[in-house]
């Protein structure tokens, strides 16, 4: 008796050959396409108009850039703008490689989870309300005098708010979670074993930290610290809130040429001077570390 298979024969659906994650040249195409579109609208075309508007605006060439830099309100203001920058980079490199260091350990989980809550908080809330949060505590009869008032260190408040020390609190608050997040795939990436071989064959502990620890997160800390600062130099709310008139930042005085003194044209000038100076921390970051090892220690 011949056997008659009641399954109908199954057909084999698919394209034969090892599947591949890279798609064909078309579907890529468009599913690239909506986001070149995106930065080219509102990233490259800005940045383009700008850097005309600053050569082409006013009296055009580099009369813009003379005015910029003949004007002693804007030089004293690039120059508090880069030194408190400078400041927060360095507090938010100690602060946030501490902490992304304590968080890279293994230990207690209701501690880390302590810390973490305590490092995104800032992600959580505005810009506003972060520098609100400062102004209250730092103003004459904020938290700060107040207690130090109770307990008798002082007789009257103390100057806290509109002081480049109030803008650098600020700015450090806000920056410090860039700082950490950047730092922690290489400190977590770490093997913590080779510290301790350091130990076994001699070595103190903060010869261990420098000589073992240091070079292998470098990439890290370069990265976290070029992030703070080419962020840093282009506040504007925190400097305006806390530190006031005694401490102009670039994007204040680029605020009022555009809408107190309506001069576009130097107002162009100065925000390409600031994307200037970003850019070179950026590029000297690439050539310091070199683009293997930054991509390296960022991906670990």
């Amino acid at each position: 008796m011949t056997h008659v298979d009641s399954h109908p024969q199954r057909l084999k659906v698919g394209r034969s050959g090892p599947w591949s994650a890279a798609l064909p040249m078309l579907p890529a195409v468009f599913m690239v396409a909506p986001l070149v579109i995106v930065a080219l609208l509102f990233i490259v075309y800005p940045l383009v108009k700008l850097g005309i508007d600053s050569f082409t605006g006013g009296s055009g060439g580099f009369s813009n850039y003379s005015a910029v830099f003949q004007s002693a309100a804007i030089r004293n203001s690039l120059v508090s703008t880069l030194l408190m920058s400078a400041v927060v980079t360095v507090l938010c490199l100690l602060l946030g490689g501490s902490l992304a260091w304590s968080l890279s350990k293994p230990g207690n989980k209701i501690l880390k989870t302590l810390l973490w809550t305590a490092v995104l908080l800032p992600f959580w809330m505005g810009v506003v309300v972060k520098t609100y949060a400062w102004a209250v505590l730092l103003a004459n009869n904020g938290l700060i005098n107040s207690f130090f008032m109770r307990i008798g260190l002082i007789d009257e408040p103390m100057t806290l708010l509109y002081t480049p020390m109030a803008v650098v609190l600020g700015m450090t608050y806000t920056m410090l979670p860039y700082a950490v997040l950047a730092m922690y795939p290489t400190m977590a990436g770490f093997d913590k074993e080779l510290l301790n071989s350091a130990s076994v064959l001699g070595s103190s502990n903060t010869g261990a930290m420098y000589r073992v620890w240091l070079p292998l997160v470098r990439p890290g800390l370069v990265a976290g610290g070029a992030i703070v600062f080419a962020i840093s130099i282009g506040f504007y709310i925190t400097p305006v809130l806390l530190g006031g008139a005694q401490t102009p930042f670039m994007a204040t005085v680029i605020g009022d040429d555009i809408f107190a003194y309506f001069n576009y044209p130097r107002a162009a000038a100065s925000s390409v001077i600031l994307l200037v100076i970003a850019l070179t921390v950026l590029i000297a970051t690439l050539k310091t570390v070199g683009v293997k090892a930054l991509k390296g220690g960022l991906e670990k």
